[in-house]
């Protein structure tokens, strides 16, 4: 798969992200060329890029992390997402199967236009990273609310993101999209199961 190289704009945000007693900054950066865009996420020695069409719809996925010597690619071709690389000795070749639902693996940056819509509620594929497995998940717009982050107050589009089962009642978490423009501001969500720790992200600083 080629893509251009053309970027006609990039911007850059830092994140607070408090996970059970640990806080660390991380960035994502979105660059836009003539026919995708570019969402990537860097952490340390982690970097995942997710490649989008215009209409929000992952085409490619790539995830690298040097220190644990992982390295695979994920790109879509018809119903089929066609995974492959190396995770620490383990080699990945699979093949998940998906329907006519979209995927959109970066539910950060791909929900903020459905954050801004008219659609009440969607459903879509992500790729579980922490298994590698193919996953329906919904999503809902909750309400438009006041958030404080920081010491700023911001206007948001809360979204509800669960899975379109029984299952939506033991786990879910939450995005929060400011209304004017879809900026991602906040996620909030369990780290499993009820009970187990929770996972706070919030916009640090706008570069």
């Amino acid at each position: 798969m080629l893509f251009p190289i053309l970027i006609f704009g990039e911007t850059k945000n830092t994140y607070k992200i408090c996970s059970d007693e640990d806080v660390y900054y991380s960035t994502f950066s979105t660059s836009k060329t003539d026919s995708q865009i570019l969402y990537i996420y860097n952490h340390e020695t982690e970097k995942q890029i997710n490649y989008y069409d215009q209409n929000g719809i992952t085409q490619k996925f790539t995830y690298e992390d040097s220190l644990n010597k992982i390295n695979y690619s994920a790109v879509l071709e018809g119903k089929k997402i066609i995974l492959k690389g190396n995770s620490g000795d383990k080699n990945i070749d699979k093949i998940i199967k998906i329907d006519d639902d979209p995927w959109k693996q970066s539910m950060s940056y791909s929900l903020s236009e459905f954050a801004l819509g008219k659609e009440e509620k969607i459903k879509f594929w992500i790729i579980r990273l922490d298994k590698l497995k193919g996953a329906k998940i919904q999503a809902e717009r909750v309400k438009t609310e006041d958030i404080l982050i920081g010491d700023k107050q911001y206007n948001a589009v809360n979204v509800k993101i669960s899975t379109p089962d029984l299952l939506s009642n033991i786990w879910h978490c939450n995005y929060w999209f400011r209304s004017s423009d879809g900026l991602f501001l906040k996620y909030e969500g369990l780290n499993g199961l009820p009970g187990a720790g929770k996972t706070i992200i919030e916009l640090f600083e706008k570069e």
